[in-house]
């Protein structure tokens, strides 16, 4: 009998009692906690902000079952998810530690070092029958990692290949003949990518899943101990893909409209702008390709999924709570609620995760149990590197000595309990090579690997849309952040030390040379511009037959190419995805020529050869100008040869190297 199969025998838990001790799923001896020690709940969700809250902060959004909490229970207003990220916001939680102590700072694929804290282990050792429901994003994803039972609902997934993920809820969906694929293929047809309407009955939806496996794991809790439970909803998280009937009331709001100014990446970090676009970039695509006054419609849409999932995730929050008062559990359980990270939603022009303004970085956090805590709202700092001492001290066992040597954060229950100790009075929170402090009047982060940082004043800009990092009146401000950031982790100070302001290097006329690969941060910014490609080349053997890709600048959606094939010089060029091909009606002569392209800001394309224009064509413009840094978003330069990593543009092979044309190449700016 396997590990999974004991504990279904069992019952979520501990196996029969023997003297005072139970025997755990492993057949070790687990002291069995007293039964008045608290159960505990803890509900989550993926992608809620602390300002998507119910009641002050979001008047609009209808979530009773939560506002009741939020009413009844206490709620920290300044509370960090420490890493705006899945996997860091998650060890983070189970092992009380800062990214740079459990080593995941982004989503990539590793656990947690081996010895690592974990505090459903624990609580396991201290009695409590711990059970996982829903989303836990650990590595690999069915890890037991100290749960003694687990119902595996890991992710909605982006792609087919989540398929291959055959989790609990998977087997679940296979039983109605269905798979993820059958609701993630609607994300590609839909107007925005990952927005649409639920396709099939709720039951079958993962967050409707996620509150039915928690209220059965409720209904089956083991009587003769205390239980952890941790119900982690996978929504909002996208795709936006709630029941209309939940996100219809939202479609027809005028919702909050985004924070942010035409421009305003080009003074952030430039982590920003690579957050922008590396992740599910036809949505940010989608947004800048449209009309400046659709925009704010299609953020408003993305916005009613969004709060559409909340609603939904409501419901079963109600189905939860009422569980537990027909088990008659409910006085005897501490309902915690909190999300992993928040999102963007279009707030600086960013739609997800993984950075440190408000919308991205604060979560809520509610704790609700009014036998034992009175209503309040609680202003001092918290995180989520703080809720592992929380929960063991909420369990009534101790913290050791040892324990304390490897836990990072703070233990709450004294602000809970009234106790007279003030709260943090600050916090810290790390994400992609960033760190970050936030105080009452400032917050800064900096991003040493990239030589840059932001600072901003929350009295006078709370939402943060003046970087004033670079700005020489803030450098006693500075200074002073940055020996606490220093304090809170000293390695920050070397490469603080050796950290360089971000430059980019701007040019008339920009030579390359055959063979060349230039990066974005040497690489002109050309969007929006008037480019003219020149070139000196000469025939190979005396002939074109097998010519090479002149220079080219290609992604998915933009770029373009100047190459010869079968002796004819070709101009490709590639806007929002569409192609427009021209040649030169004639082969080239077999000499040394001058070949050159070009297009206008009104969209002329011209191939030209020795001076002369052969061939021209029309585009509806120039190069699109997509908002971020241009240090990031600038293209890269390929001379002489072509990159596997994308389609080219126009009838040409990948991975070309045929250099030996080729004399120089020039790019220019004109001023038309």
């Amino acid at each position: 009998m396997n590990r999974r199969s004991f504990i279904q025998k069992a019952g979520t838990g501990a196996a029969a009692l023997v003297g005072s001790y139970a025997m755990g799923p492993l057949g070790m001896p687990l002291f069995v906690g007293n039964k008045k020690q608290p159960n505990i709940l803890f509900i989550t969700t993926d992608y809620q902000a602390g300002e998507d809250l119910p009641g002050q902060e979001s008047p609009f959004l209808f979530m009773p079952h939560l506002e009741k909490l939020c009413n009844e229970g206490i709620v920290f207003d300044r509370h960090y998810c420490t890493a705006s990220i899945s996997i860091p916001a998650r060890y983070t939680i189970i092992t009380g530690q800062y990214p740079h102590t459990h080593g995941a700072w982004d989503n990539v694929g590793h656990w947690v070092p081996e010895g690592s804290p974990l505090f459903m282990k624990q609580l396991a050792l201290h009695g409590y029958s711990v059970t996982g429901v829903g989303k836990m994003h650990f590595n690999p994803w069915y890890r037991l990692a100290g749960f003694d039972y687990r119902i595996d609902a890991d992710r909605k997934g982006n792609v087919k290949a989540d398929n291959d993920r055959l989790d609990d809820y998977a087997q679940f969906l296979a039983g109605h003949g269905l798979t993820r694929w059958s609701y993630l293929r609607k994300q590609s047809t839909a107007d925005i990518f990952g927005v649409y309407d639920w396709p099939f009955s709720d039951e079958l939806h993962i967050d409707h899943y996620v509150g039915e496996q928690t209220v059965h794991a409720i209904e089956r809790s083991v009587t003769n101990c205390p239980w952890f439970i941790w119900s982690s909803f996978n929504g909002p998280h996208n795709p936006w893909d709630p029941p209309a009937r939940c996100s219809d009331r939202y479609k027809r709001m005028d919702l909050p409209r985004a924070r942010q100014k035409p421009g305003e990446l080009q003074t952030k970090p430039l982590d920003h702008t690579r957050t922008r676009y590396n992740y599910t970039r036809a949505v940010v695509d989608r947004i800048d390709k449209a009309p400046p006054g659709e925009r704010e419609e299609l953020i408003n849409r993305i916005r009613a999924g969004h709060y559409g999932g909340l609603s939904f995730i409501d419901e079963q929050i109600g189905r939860i709570v009422n569980a537990l008062g027909k088990s008659g559990q409910l006085d005897n359980t501490i309902i915690i609620f909190s999300a992993d990270h928040g999102c963007e939603l279009g707030d600086h022009h960013n739609i997800h995760k993984g950075l440190f303004y408000e919308r991205s970085a604060r979560v809520p956090m509610v704790v609700w149990s009014p036998v034992r805590y009175c209503h309040r709202h609680i202003d001092s700092y918290s995180g989520h590197v703080d809720l592992f001492p929380t929960f063991l001290s909420m369990a009534g066992i101790e913290i050791t000595p040892e324990l304390t040597q490897q836990l990072e954060g703070a233990d709450l229950t004294p602000v809970l309990n009234e106790a007279g100790k003030p709260g943090q009075q600050q916090a810290f929170n790390e994400i992609r090579g960033g760190t970050n402090i936030v105080t009452n009047d400032w917050k800064m982060s900096i991003y040493p690997s990239d030589g840059c940082g932001e600072l901003y004043d929350r009295n006078n800009d709370p939402d943060e849309l003046n970087n004033l990092y670079s700005d020489t009146g803030y450098i006693s401000v500075r200074k002073e952040l940055t020996e606490r950031l220093v304090e809170f982790h000293p390695p920050l100070n070397d490469q603080i030390v050796r950290m360089r302001p971000v430059v980019f290097n701007r040019q008339q006329v920009y030579k390359f040379n055959p063979g060349d690969h230039i990066l974005p941060q040497d690489a002109p910014y050309q969007a929006g511009k008037a480019i003219r490609l020149s070139a000196v080349i000469h025939p190979d053997n005396n002939t074109w037959e097998d010519g090479p890709v002149v220079a080219c600048y290609v992604s998915v959606i933009h770029g373009y190419a100047l190459y010869i094939k079968n002796g004819h010089l070709f101009f490709g060029f590639r806007r929002w995805g569409n192609d427009v091909l021209i040649t030169s009606p004639n082969k080239l002569p077999l000499k040394t020529a001058q070949i050159g392209a070009s297009v206008s800001r009104n969209g002329d394309l011209r191939l030209i050869v020795d001076g002369v224009v052969v061939s021209a064509g029309k585009v509806e413009g120039p190069l699109p100008v997509q908002e971020g840094h241009e240090r990031v978003v600038a293209p890269h330069i390929f001379v002489g040869h072509s990159p596997g990593w994308c389609n080219p543009v126009g009838d040409y092979e990948k991975e070309q190297k045929l250099s030996d044309h080729i004399v120089s190449v020039a790019i220019s700016f004109d001023q038309d």
